[in-house]
């Protein structure tokens, strides 16, 4: 096995055009609403998923976004800032509303989720019915995060299964929520057979905790590739992230810039990851992706992050800022 650990691979990185390879993504588009010192509680667009859809459409990257959109005020702002990033909305309007989360943060600086998901928008859509509307010219699903909480989690599984079936590429970023889990468990072990059907899956070393993966990090990751899974990214947060293959293991320490917040510093990381293996084919076919391909994809996706960190909330960058 090959371990690689050099920050050098920007110096010969290029990407020489927008992706012409459709990506659909799936999962929630909510409001965190973020109590100030004050107690007062400021509105803020977000979702893992929503994040990471817009940050592939800015990189130049055709997605749609599968989920409905409330036609609530919150509803009409998440699906602009979609169609601003050049983001298909391919789940339409619904009336119920839009999800939200309450964010607390601690004095050490850490938030605290409370999530209101009854009936709301974003879950107005079985998830079987992508197979049915499936762009014929997308080449990668991506989902993850609360959308693949039970009790969704079961209906996604079976619809991941059916597109790795087709031969559709999948990617999944966990994003595992213990705290509002009602079988933390039970949660655990559906989020690993989700995790088992994704060609690419993100994980962070928090992740692997809630997943009942304890001990070194970087070797419960590796326990999670196998015959479907190609490609595991290991986040450590402010130390960096892994890539992990069968064959080679790529360590890409983070790029030191000024920072105003960290929102959405995840996502953004995964979809430069994303929009460069999509860029240069490499999802195209069955083959792993070579070591090289996972170290560049890793360094394009440093970059991404480091453009977001300079801003506040998450406000992922355009290609040409890359």
């Amino acid at each position: 096995m090959q371990t690689s650990e050099s920050p050098s691979v920007f110096a010969d990185h290029r990407l020489t055009g927008p992706s012409r390879r459709g990506v659909v993504v799936a999962g929630e588009a909510l409001i965190d609403l973020i109590q100030g010192p004050d107690r007062s509680l400021v509105p803020h667009l977000g979702g893992s998923p929503w994040n990471l859809a817009r940050a592939l459409g800015r990189l130049g990257c055709e997605v749609s976004y599968f989920n409905p959109l409330s036609t609530d005020d919150f509803g009409e702002q998440l699906a602009q800032a979609l169609q601003d990033s050049r983001v298909l909305c391919m789940g339409g309007r619904t009336q119920r509303p839009t999800s939200l989360a309450v964010v607390k943060v601690d004095a050490q600086g850490h938030p605290d989720y409370a999530f209101y998901r009854e009936g709301v928008a974003d879950r107005d859509l079985a998830p079987s019915s992508l197979l049915q509307r499936w762009p014929p010219a997308a080449l990668l699903f991506h989902v993850g995060s609360l959308a693949v909480m039970p009790p969704d989690g079961q209906a996604w599984l079976a619809t991941l299964s059916a597109l790795v079936g087709r031969g559709i590429a999948t990617s999944i970023d966990i994003n595992m929520r213990p705290r509002v889990a009602a079988d933390p468990k039970a949660y655990a072990r559906m989020s690993r057979q989700i995790l088992a059907q994704g060609r690419v899956v993100k994980v962070s070393d928090e992740d692997l905790e809630a997943l009942e993966l304890h001990g070194d990090p970087r070797v419960q990751a590796r326990t999670l590739l196998n015959d479907i899974t190609q490609v595991v990214v290991l986040t450590l947060g402010a130390e960096g992230a892994w890539g992990l293959t069968r064959e080679a293991e790529h360590f890409q320490p983070p790029e030191r810039v000024p920072e105003v917040d960290t929102v959405g510093a995840g996502d953004c990381f995964y979809a430069g990851f994303l929009a460069h293996l999509i860029e240069f084919g490499v999802l195209d076919g069955p083959s792993v992706p070579a070591a090289d391909q996972v170290a560049r994809a890793l360094a394009f996706g440093n970059r991404v992050t480091a453009v977001n960190l300079q801003r506040a909330g998450c406000q992922p960058p355009w290609r040409h800022e890359v």
